[in-house]
């Protein structure tokens, strides 16, 4: 049955006299926080995520699985060597205005893209155009940019190396179009009023206070006639438990996200209208593979093997991830998940490997401590571990099923420094939530005196009570240290870890710090034994993840990991433009990361919607991009 909504009708008539003629299919869609910008190039939050899709169709596009699929190019070819992209535009495509799409068009927008004085600050997926990165810089010309239209149907994009994953990346956001001539007229305005000329399936009809963001089909869209959905109303509220309270009362058909802490009440009531799917990223421990007894495969492999992940993620999450025994998700490496053997005997041969490395299981293992703080200094009031947003309130999306997931993780898609590699950008980190290229500075800044001479302080205090110690002799137990940074779910995650560990006679202590000082004692080649951290691809590509360790990655191998032959699968695979064969590089690089161990993945991140069962349309995908020319009101 079509939805109909009295309480927006007068508004919507009031925008626009383009409406179709029965504009009465309409969707009410939530968005937690109101975006900043609806200017492509500027957006740097999930919040604007949703609605660019709706308003701009780039060279290729997602489809309603997440997949890339031709988009405002119809059909392109890929030079020999990987260098060169050649994109034949669509018949009859025009902006929202009725001007023609020409490729002159796109030519504009990635010169404004990376011209300096435009701000974008989402461009490191596509620094990989040749002179990008000195345009940006204003060291170079615009007109060097290796973008280039040689007729008004053609468009030539040069590269600086071969980059496999380069057809996704500019299905990303900050890739979309815009049209320059308008952006000239209104200057400061585009972007935040409803003076906005797009290429997309919807047009902005209005903005309103109330209501939010209107957005009817654009009659010049190539697929307008037969777009289920006539109008989309964007409503953003202030948190997650606003949107679900406006879903409850019928005013919105889906949120993008809902409240961990309540997540067992949720299922209860809304059923499979709770929608869990996996996310391109893995919560995982580093293990100091640089420090004796770490450096042992036997020590690792037996401390990966008596995790029960099932259990952790039911346990200390709620459901609310998923447990995983590698760091590429299944969804990303194509490579299904293998069968795990029964707990006791993944245990029993955790304790063979550590009776080969010379490890005694303890007699009577002690209870397994309260996390510690370093030091009296650092003591941080830990965050709540569902908590939903950011304290400065800038990342993408809410990370209720992630704690503190904004200093968990950090991004990687061309943030390889490590690698030296032309055109690459520095690191940033987005939040589990967030859509492909929107993302938010996160990692920790380097920890400041003050810091460095507490953490110097208790580890000697440490020194000194383990000289205090009675001198023990024969095989003995191991004894390890798990750092976890701060944060309730996190300390409550290495607790039962350390308890699970305790059934092959490892006695582990915990120990929090501030987050900053926990990450730049990781970062900066700092001591520990296993330490908290994660990792979220802003491209769902295995090398994204399998990248961050790498042996000449120094800023984010925690684990210290050196493996040649490893690297050398990834050198490959970063540039292998065959399909079936790079998929078999990277996931012999993973299986060799798998055998060594230097970490153990424990946990897989998830993205929460809420979706109505009269929205049909609302597929899973790597990227938990859903847009509404895909979906359908039922």
């Amino acid at each position: 049955m079509m939805m109909r909504f009295a309480w927006i009708a007068g508004v919507m008539l009031a925008a626009t006299a383009v409406l179709p003629a029965s504009a009465d299919v309409i969707y009410p869609r939530g968005l937690v926080k109101a975006p900043e910008t609806l200017d492509p190039q500027k957006a740097a939050t999930f919040n604007e995520t949703p609605i660019l899709y709706d308003l701009f169709e780039g060279l290729v596009t997602l489809d309603g699985d997440g997949r890339t699929v031709p988009g405002a190019a119809e059909s392109w070819s890929i030079s020999p060597d990987g260098l060169v992209y050649t994109f034949q535009l669509r018949d009859g495509a025009r902006w929202s205005n009725g001007a023609v799409v020409k490729s002159d068009d796109f030519v504009a927008s990635f010169r404004r893209l990376f011209a300096p004085e435009t701000g974008a600050t989402e461009t490191g997926p596509l620094l990989v155009i040749r002179n990008a990165s000195a345009v940006q810089q204003g060291s170079a010309k615009a007109d060097t940019l290796g973008v280039a239209a040689p007729d008004a149907k053609t468009l030539e994009i040069t590269l600086d190396r071969p980059v496999p994953t380069f057809l996704g990346r500019l299905a990303l956001p900050v890739a979309l179009p815009v049209n320059v001539v308008s952006i000239k007229k209104l200057g400061a305005d585009f972007g935040t009023t409803g003076n906005i000329v797009s290429n997309g399936a919807y047009r902005l009809a209005a903005i309103d206070k109330k209501d939010g963001y209107i957005l009817v089909k654009n009659p010049r869209f190539r697929d307008a006639k037969t777009l289920p959905i006539d109008s989309v109303v964007y409503k953003p509220f202030e948190d997650v438990a606003g949107c679900v309270d406006a879903y409850r009362a019928k005013a919105v058909l889906s949120c993008p996200d809902v409240p961990a802490e309540i997540l067992p009440a949720l299922r209860e009531e809304f059923g499979s209208a709770l929608q869990l799917a996996p996310y391109p990223g893995t919560y995982y421990f580093a293990i100091n593979t640089a420090k004796p007894p770490f450096d042992k495969v036997e020590v690792r492999r037996a401390l990966s093997l008596a995790i029960d992940r099932e259990a952790l993620a039911r346990t200390a999450w709620s459901g609310a991830m998923i447990p995983t025994e590698t760091l590429v998700p299944p969804e990303l490496s194509g490579i299904p998940a293998a069968s795990v053997a029964p707990i006791e005997t993944r245990r029993a041969e955790a304790r063979t490997l550590l009776e080969k490395a010379g490890f005694q299981e303890a007699k009577l293992a002690a209870p397994t401590p309260e996390p510690i703080q370093a030091t009296d200094d650092t003591k941080t009031a830990p965050a709540k571990a569902t908590d939903s947003k950011p304290a400065d309130g800038s990342a993408a999306a809410s990370d209720a099923a992630k704690p503190d997931v904004s200093k968990d993780v950090t991004n990687s898609i061309t943030a390889k420094s490590h690698v030296a590699q032309p055109g690459d950008a520095q690191p940033v980190a987005p939040t589990p939530n967030d859509a492909p290229g929107k993302s938010t500075p996160v990692e920790p800044t380097p920890a400041d005196g003050a810091n460095k001479a507490e953490g110097a302080r208790a580890a000697d205090a440490k020194a000194a009570a383990d000289a205090k110690k009675p001198v023990e002799t024969g095989p003995q137990p191991l004894r390890l240290t798990i750092r976890v940074g701060t944060g309730l779910g996190h300390e409550e995650t290495a607790r039962i870890i350390a308890e699970q560990w305790r059934t092959i006679g490892v006695e582990a202590t915990i120990v929090t710090e501030a987050n900053p000082a926990h990450f730049a004692r990781l970062r900066d080649g700092g001591d520990f034994d296993i330490a908290r951290t994660g990792w979220i691809a802003d491209e769902a590509d295995p090398i994204d993840l399998l990248t961050v360790l790498r042996s000449d990655n120094v800023r984010f191998n925690y684990p210290r990991y050196q493996n040649r032959d490893y690297d050398a699968l990834l050198d490959k695979a970063a540039v292998d433009m065959d399909v079936e064969r790079r998929k078999q590089e990277l996931g012999a690089a993973a299986a060799l990361l798998a055998a060594d161990a230097p970490i153990l993945p424990v946990l897989g991140y998830v993205s929460l919607s809420l979706v109505s069962p009269s929205l049909s349309g609302w597929n899973a995908n790597p990227y938990n991009v859903h847009p509404t020319r895909f979906l359908a009101v039922n």
